[in-house]
């Protein structure tokens, strides 16, 4: 056990020189010189191997220096004990950090100009992903005194990782997932995903352009012109669309008016729209539903276009129509032009492009490998042994390809005849005219277009399969109570 006068006044040591003293701490011996006849003895008049004896006899056998260090206050260090190192704290590292940027974004790498629409104010994250995880506290080094005792150190202090909603903490509290798809934000500061988000307002410029993978997106004001929304839910605005761009996997909703010809909406899913005018683009995989009118439209939409709410007016501008068309009145008294074509699957239609690009190419691939072959085949009875090597080389190839050809003429045939067979049964969709069809309107069914010139109400427009020709007939009343209940 250590002397308690090293910690208090010292020990004489050395012929009475110095005073050997060891810190509160323990980290440290020292030696104190002391007067003898008016002169303080130099620690160099004493060799190091003395000097660790006297050490050594006092039990500090811990980081003895190899040379003792005169201190600035004439005190001479002869032993460093190792302070304890104190562990680190748990800490959170961000493997998706939530996004604070709210400075416009560069448009051009390297060019001084910037994307006031580009904010950044949404981050977004898919179910399953890594969003943040606990690095652990550490427990630290011990140290050693000069006695050669162990310091134990202190561990870091830990922390415990919350989740908000949307979000999964892992078994052993180290690892937080996102478990929908959504916006990924730091709520209460709880990590939180969210499958839904609304816009508080218009889409101007302090929100910028949005792009969101969550299930639902709303707008409770306008959306003005230049911006644009990347969805892959559902999207609802709640008043008026100016020449802006909207794209969704999901449904679409636009309560207001859909205004200008740079409009571009699109979706898969259905599509709803209040009133439509000047030209603005609409195109959906789904059904069209249009509450009041539209004037000089350019759509195309997968399933039926129906317009029988309010006005219910479709006037001038161009509707491709997968299924049928049901509206109150089609086209108007100054005979704009109106053109509507019915029955036009636009995936089939991409198929029918396909198939006929390959039907130019493969038949014709066919029937010219087939007269080479002949050419060949009369060559090597005409030559016998004496047909050079190459020729006969191009012979057997020719051979060994033309049943593979044969099989993909085969199966583009049998899938020609499918789509035919597929697009036949579009022509039973037809146009419902509750009140009043116009003169100046085309109907397209089949791959037949009639114009007509004259006012009808109440009327179907429909493909004739028999005679291959369009016809008009009057309304039934079954099919008159179906529109009305669509209103």
């Amino acid at each position: 056990m250590a002397d308690e006068k090293l910690f208090k006044g010292g020990v004489s040591v050395l012929d009475g020189a110095f005073l050997l003293k060891v810190a509160k701490d323990r980290l440290s011996a020292y030696l104190i010189p002391v007067e003898q006849d008016g002169e303080f003895a130099e620690i160099d008049s004493f060799d190091a191997a003395k000097v660790n004896a006297v050490l050594v006899e006092y039990e500090i056998i811990h980081g003895l220096l190899p040379k003792p260090v005169v201190r600035d206050d004439n005190f001479v260090d002869v032993a460093k004990g190792m302070p304890p190192v104190k562990g680190e704290n748990a800490r959170v590292k961000m493997h998706v950090k939530p996004s604070m940027v709210r400075s416009p974004k560069q448009k051009e790498a390297k060019r001084d100009t910037v994307d006031f629409r580009e904010l950044g104010s949404i981050v977004n994250v898919n179910a399953g992903q890594l969003l943040l995880e606990k690095i652990p506290l550490t427990d630290g080094t011990p140290g050693k005194d000069v006695f050669g005792i162990t310091i134990p150190s202190k561990p870091g202090k830990d922390i415990a990782l919350k989740g908000g909603p949307g979000v999964k903490v892992s078994e052993d509290g180290r690892k937080v997932v996102s478990t929908l798809d959504g916006k990924f934000l730091m709520a209460d500061g709880k990590p939180s995903v969210f499958d839904s988000h609304v816009v508080k307002g218009d889409l101007d410029l302090s929100v910028g352009n949005i792009a969101f993978c969550g299930k639902s997106l709303t707008i409770s004001g306008d959306v003005l012109p230049g911006f644009k929304i990347r969805s892959k839910g559902n999207v609802t605005v709640q008043k008026n669309i100016n020449n802006a761009e909207i794209l969704t996997h999901g449904k679409l909703m636009v309560n207001g008016s859909i205004v200008g010809e740079e409009v571009l909406l699109r979706s898969k899913g259905d599509m709803i729209v209040g009133f439509v005018e000047n030209g603005p683009v609409l195109e959906t995989l789904g059904s069209l539903t249009v509450k009041d009118f539209m004037v000089q439209g350019k759509v195309k939409t997968g399933g039926d276009l129906i317009a029988v709410k309010g006005n219910g007016t479709i006037v001038g501008g161009t509707y491709v129509v997968g299924g049928s068309v049901y509206v109150k009145n089609l086209g108007s008294d100054g005979e704009v032009v109106t053109e509507v074509s019915v029955g036009i699957n636009p995936g089939l239609e991409v198929r029918r492009k396909k198939l006929d690009e390959e039907l130019a190419i493969w038949p014709e691939r066919l029937n010219q490998t087939i007269k080479n072959i002949g050419a060949l085949e009369a060559m090597k009875k005409a030559e016998g042994d004496n047909m050079p090597p190459e020729k006969l080389a191009l012979l057997k190839k020719m051979t060994s390809v033309m049943p593979k050809l044969m099989d993909r003429v085969n199966m583009l045939s049998e899938a020609e005849k499918k789509l035919q067979e597929e697009m036949e049964q579009l022509t039973d969709e037809c146009v419902y005219v509750y009140e009043t069809l116009f003169a100046g309107v085309t109907v397209k069914i089949g791959g037949i277009a009639r114009l007509f010139t004259m006012e009808e109400d109440g009327v179907v427009i429909q493909f004739e399969k028999k005679t291959r020709q369009i016809h008009i007939r009057k309304l039934q009343d079954e099919e008159r109570a179906h529109i009305e209940k669509m209103m």
